[in-house]
């Protein structure tokens, strides 16, 4: 009899062989160890056959034999000038001996090879119940194809199997050397103008044409994605409804070209109690964006009766886009059972749960409606990023790790997802119970079938419209913390993803697009995941909250030339509030720390921030002058500027000293996040001297730190990374 020591010990095996991590290192350095009841849990959620832990010595071993033995991998990465390798696997005394290797091209062409297996130099064996495998390594001359990708068909004994090729630069689009760009950021909805009913899109254009008065080069803004904002409710731009479809509620009506020929759009606009509404909308402190897109909402539904009304030949663009974006036709139907259900996709009935809607489930000028509004900020987009680049700059977009549970594309690609299990993070500092994002997991396995192509659409969709995209929780392309559904954050375990095929879907989409891309790596990340952004060139990111000296004599930590410096995210307490300690307040006022630990923060952010204000000054930058935390505020950027990073972005909150954080994880509908608005309009706040004197002095130590890099070697490499080209 199996003892359950043994059936522990498989367990543990086949969960590390299917990419199950079965213990991690916490923030303070201890390990721990995933439980059973997690690892059943997980693995389960990934589609292996398992219930408990019986199962590991009988179904659940075949799957990791099956898993182990695949004939041909999936995916196959040809990286910069290497060559096209892959490895055979063959069964001994099947009677395969050779291969029959076929590449089609991404846009036309195809190029074949004939390879005899026992010729092939053999890199590994497996015996296992009697029966034998090799491993045999094939080296073809790198396939003279564009970057892209790429089908492979390799017959293998009669039986034929389908591999996607990656053939990717080596790494993404890199800044260029002397680079030292600065620029703003701020959600959407936070923006202030006086101009139209926004915040819309084009805010973003006004916020382009303020900063570039003082030679800023980058707009940078949170996720634009489609959220929930009816029934169901989620407005959090990092649970959105899909990562390939815009939030229609940032359209600029009054630009669209269907209104001059709706009379009964102008009419809803021209409403006295509408414009009331838009007028108490953009004077409010807070976004109500479920208010404004109910306004919306009613204006697109006469703009899309308008636009489907004019001749199918004045809708050829239209005609063209949807054509290159099939699934937009699906998206609209999808929104509008939701819209008609009132309910997310988990509560339908069982055929429209499996993706089979037919005419009766919804409204047809509903579903019409998301696909004009797809299409109106697919344009609008465009619009706002030419002008953008006719000034020379760039917008600067944020892609999120995973999307709604409840959302479009976990709903129109199901088996792509591990149900049974959410995304989150381990217990940190900040955390003690750790978080749970409460969204699924994208599978490893699902995602390597189908060639990663749904991470390829979500980078394609935001590079369209960006010069530089932040990939949100950049360890997502090694790895995800998988917390099983009923379980505390504290009992997650990580899970393995293909490192390399990621990182080559991404340089593929940079090159094509020519955009920057930077990781959000921070918090505790394996050296492994920052090793990995070097090697492909990914910005790193540098939070200048986390840099501050610990006391007496020390520094604020700078940023280098692989680095995109702010000096906080969203998720973090506005500078003001930073200084001021109103974090830590808060963290006692939630539970998450006691008194005696909080005298101890307190106590240490003051030695912090003491420290800072003769360090600035030291160099030669602001420290605490009559204007307190906007003049340390500007030392620290004056300080930011000198340094090597190719950019550095400066909040808007920051600049006029707000005291909330955008949002705050772990908090729930008492504390609302993704609604805090500016208290100035871009107009007041390029009419604020000291704000402008902040603006000023960063563009003054960007130009110093461009002039030493253009005249000095700043890195230890031509290439500027310090490492082999």
């Amino acid at each position: 009899m199996t003892s359950p020591g043994d059936l522990t010990a498989e367990l543990l095996a086949h969960a590390s062989a299917l990419g199950v991590e079965t213990g991690y290192w916490d923030v303070q350095g201890h390990h721990h160890e995933a439980s059973v009841e997690a690892l059943v849990a997980v693995l389960w959620a990934m589609g292996a056959p398992i219930t408990g832990l019986a199962d590991a010595t009988g179904s659940l071993r075949a799957h990791t034999l099956a898993y182990q033995t695949v004939a041909v991998p999936p995916v196959v990465v040809v990286a910069g000038d290497r060559p096209l390798t892959f490895e055979l696997c063959v069964e001994v005394g099947a009677a395969v001996s050779s291969a029959r290797i076929e590449l089609h091209a991404e846009g036309g062409g195809e190029r074949s090879w004939d390879v005899t297996v026992d010729e092939v130099s053999v890199v590994g064996e497996r015996h296992d119940d009697g029966r034998h495998w090799r491993w045999h390594r094939v080296e073809l001359a790198r396939p003279d194809v564009a970057i892209g990708s790429h089908v492979m068909t390799v017959d293998l004994g009669g039986e034929r199997h389908q591999v996607t090729v990656l053939v990717a630069p080596e790494h993404v689009v890199q800044p260029q050397p002397r680079d030292r760009l600065w620029g703003a950021f701020a959600p959407l909805y936070s923006l202030r103008t006086e101009l139209g009913r926004g915040p819309d899109v084009f805010d973003l254009d006004i916020l382009g044409g303020w900063i570039d008065r003082h030679g800023g080069r980058i707009v940078g803004t949170l996720p634009l994605l489609a959220t929930y904002l009816d029934r169901p409710y989620d407005p959090s731009p990092y649970s959105p409804v899909s990562r390939c479809f815009w939030n229609e509620a940032y359209l600029d009506v009054d630009r669209l070209p269907e209104l001059a020929a709706s009379p009964a759009a102008m009419a809803l606009l021209d409403d006295p109690d509408t414009q009331a509404e838009l007028a108490a909308l953009r004077a409010s402190d807070r976004f109500d964006a479920a208010r404004r897109a109910r306004l919306m909402t009613a204006v697109l539904d006469e703009l899309t009766t308008t636009f489907f009304a004019q001749p199918v030949a004045r809708r050829a663009e239209f005609d063209t886009w949807v054509d290159e974006h099939p699934t937009v036709v699906e998206y609209g139907r999808f929104r509008a059972t939701v819209e008609r259900r009132g309910t997310g996709w988990h509560a339908w009935p069982e055929a429209q749960r499996h993706g089979r809607l037919s005419p009766d489930d919804y409204d047809r000028r509903v579903a019409a409606r998301h696909v004009y509004a797809q299409w109106s900020m697919y344009r609008q987009l465009s619009q706002v990023q030419a002008g953008l680049a006719a000034r020379g700059q760039q917008l600067y977009l944020d892609l999120p790790v995973g999307s709604s549970g409840d959302g479009f594309d976990t709903w129109i690609d199901r088996d792509a997802f591990g149900w049974g299990a959410a995304v989150g993070a381990p217990p940190d500092d900040f955390f003690a119970l750790g978080q749970n994002w409460g969204f699924p997991p994208l599978r490893p396995d699902r995602a390597r079938a189908e060639g990663h192509r749904h991470l390829a659409e979500c980078v394609r969709h935001h590079m369209t419209h960006s010069g530089m995209l932040r990939l949100d929780h950049v360890m997502g392309l090694h790895r995800l913390f998988w917390v099983p559904d009923g379980m505390d954050a504290t009992e997650g375990v990580y899970v393995r993803y293909p490192t390399e095929e990621q990182f080559a879907v991404v340089a593929i989409e940079s090159h094509r697009a020519e955009c920057l891309v930077v990781g959000e790596d921070l918090g505790t990340v394996p050296d492994a995941v920052r090793e990995a952004m070097d090697h492909h060139r990914v910005l790193r990111s540098y939070v200048a909250e986390f840099a501050m000296p610990d006391g007496p004599g020390s520094e604020l930590g700078a940023p280098d030339h692989r680095m995109v410096a702010t000096v906080d995210t969203h998720d973090m307490p506005p500078f003001a509030a930073f200084v001021a300690a109103d974090d830590v307040r808060a963290r006692v006022d939630g539970g998450q720390l006691s008194r005696d630990d909080a005298a101890h923060q307190f106590a240490r952010r003051q030695r912090s921030c003491d420290a800072l204000v003769v360090d600035l000054e030291r160099r030669g930058y602001e420290g605490r002058g009559p204007g307190g935390e906007r003049d340390l505020l500007r030392g620290v950027l004056e300080a930011l500027g000198d340094s090597e990073a190719p950019a550095v972005l400066v909040s808007l909150d920051d600049l006029v000293g707000s005291t909330e954080a955008q949002n705050v994880p772990g908090t729930g509908p008492d504390r609302p996040n993704w609604v805090q608005r500016l208290p100035l309009s871009l107009t007041e706040m390029a009419a604020d001297p000291a704000i402008e004197a902040t603006l000023a002095a960063l563009q003054a130590r960007r130009l110093a730190s461009h002039a030493r890099a253009s005249t000095t070697t700043e890195t230890s490499t031509a290439d500027g990374w310090g490492i082999d080209a």
